[in-house]
């Protein structure tokens, strides 16, 4: 959080101005500490050449910053970016020197004069200094936005994908829902009206409860066994037992993570004809989730609608919600079916 506020603090271009300042004040701190008699003073001559340097200085960065960097350096132009900031180097600490020679002349005080180190080594390393560091702070700013700009890209792209997501795993629920209440309608059509309110309530948990990214646990079991109580009235031969241990008051989890699993038993494990188990566990220890569920085989498989999406659709929502936090075991011995979810839904 305090990173996040001291990046604002850096990029928000409100304070653009006052950074601005803070730059040359620290580059030229000697000379504006020298105004108020804090360090050797200046003659107003010698005043005078520094401001004429600051205002070269000035016009060499901001030149290197709004037309050198954006047309060739962040185009990939590097000898011409580099060819035309020596030439600005060049000019400014030629104005500079020529300056300098105009009002102080080349001999100093003591009788003594000006070597090429002070004509051209000193000016060249100082001033080089100051548009290297120039450079530096503004190319750091410009990786640090498209770094927050690339974060917050893949992070819209994450939850339009998710939304996605989860917008197919309800529809997908729902067709399930009433292919059943269809069978039933067929077989006991007495008890239609019953898995109708049982269907509501799914609709209900569908459309309002489900509107966040989370969602109680002890919500997301109550929407299953809804589910399995709708599903068993179609097929009465079937046995489900479904325990939870735990307490899911408190624990969160993003809706629809279990019901595809439990869709994948009751399609592919639970027969009307003849007698079929599916056992569901449920154990909630700290901040861990332990989630299995096991169905038995038909001798006679169910025929298998195309185009089943669930179990894809979940998989990859781990994947995106909890990288690192889950993981899935199945195991098919050609009797019995079992899946093992390993979720931890709060980061350590």
């Amino acid at each position: 959080m305090q990173q996040n506020k001291l990046l604002d603090l850096i990029l928000n271009n409100r304070y653009r101005i006052g950074w601005h300042m803070l730059f040359w004040i620290v580059m030229y701190l000697d000379d504006f500490l020298s105004l108020f008699g804090l360090t050797a003073s200046y003659e107003p001559e010698v005043l005078k050449i520094v401001g004429f340097g600051v205002v070269l200085d000035m016009i060499m960065v901001y030149l290197n910053f709004y037309v050198l960097i954006p047309k060739f350096f962040l185009k990939g132009k590097y000898i011409e970016y580099g060819l035309l900031s020596l030439l600005t180097l060049v000019i400014n600490i030629g104005l500079v020197t020529f300056n300098d020679y105009a009002d102080i002349g080349m001999e100093f005080e003591d009788g003594t004069f000006l070597t090429f180190f002070d004509i051209v080594i000193l000016p060249f390393v100082m001033t080089m200094t100051l548009l290297g560091t120039a450079v530096s702070i503004k190319l750091f700013k410009n990786y640090i936005v498209d770094q927050r700009y690339i974060s917050d890209l893949k992070s819209a792209n994450l939850e339009t994908e998710l939304a996605y997501l989860k917008d197919q795993i309800n529809p997908h629920s729902l067709f399930n829902a009433l292919n059943n209440i269809y069978v039933q309608s067929q077989v006991r059509p007495a008890e239609a009206s019953e898995s109708i309110l049982l269907l509501s309530e799914l609709l209900r948990y569908q459309l309002y409860d489900c509107a966040k990214p989370k969602v109680y646990l002890k919500d997301e079991i109550n929407y299953l066994n809804t589910y399995l109580k709708l599903d068993a009235l179609r097929k009465n031969k079937a046995k489900i037992n479904f325990t939870v241990n735990g307490v899911p008051d408190r624990q969160m989890v993003a809706p629809f993570l279990f019901i595809p699993f439990i869709e994948n038993a009751v399609k592919h494990g639970m027969s009307s004809e003849n007698e079929s188990q599916i056992f569901i566990q449920l154990d909630i220890v700290e901040k861990n989730i332990q989630f299995m569920v096991k169905n038995t085989i038909p001798k006679i498989k169910n025929k298998v609608i195309q185009g089943g999406i669930g179990l894809k659709n979940v998989q990859r929502r781990l994947e995106l919600l909890y990288p690192n936090r889950h993981q899935i075991t199945i195991s098919d011995n050609g009797q019995t079916y079992e899946v093992r979810l390993a979720l931890q839904p709060n980061n350590a």
